[in-house]
């Protein structure tokens, strides 16, 4: 997955789902809280399943917390005909998700951000030295 997409997001939570995205992610995938940022994330069957296969069975503190924050926020979707998805009020109240927001492919998931807020991880992502980046993670 790749691309960002701006949609709106309804009162009801309602919002059309790249079609482009769509076609990838399947006829349902899940939505949970981002560990890393204020938004969402959008994983298909596969990469949810390997999610949990590497979190499920480790008992530490910090994979307990980290289970119950993605697992315990998440909700199965499945688009309408129309391609709309429905965001539960509390996924939205987390990433403040309302009216304008942008969906980011991922490559193997995806991201929906309020769009101020990917505007501003944007405009501070220029501030990020991306060639020492680049040599860290070895491509």
């Amino acid at each position: 997955m790749y691309g960002s997409y701006e949609h709106t997001v309804d009162v009801k939570g309602r919002m059309n789902f790249p079609a482009k995205l769509l076609k990838e992610l399947g006829e349902h995938f899940y939505i949970s809280k981002s560990i890393n940022e204020k938004c969402l994330t959008v994983y298909t069957s596969e990469s949810w399943e390997a999610l949990r296969d590497k979190l499920k069975g480790n008992s530490s503190k910090n994979a307990l917390a980290v289970q119950r924050f993605i697992f315990g926020s998440a909700c199965e979707v499945e688009p309408d005909k129309q391609g709309r998805i429905a965001i539960p009020l509390a996924l939205r109240n987390y990433a403040d998700i309302n009216g304008e927001v942008v969906v980011v492919g991922m490559a193997d998931r995806a991201e929906i951000w309020q769009k101020a807020a990917w505007e501003q991880y944007m405009s501070d992502f220029d501030d990020v030295d991306l060639s020492s980046i680049q040599v860290e993670l070895g491509f």
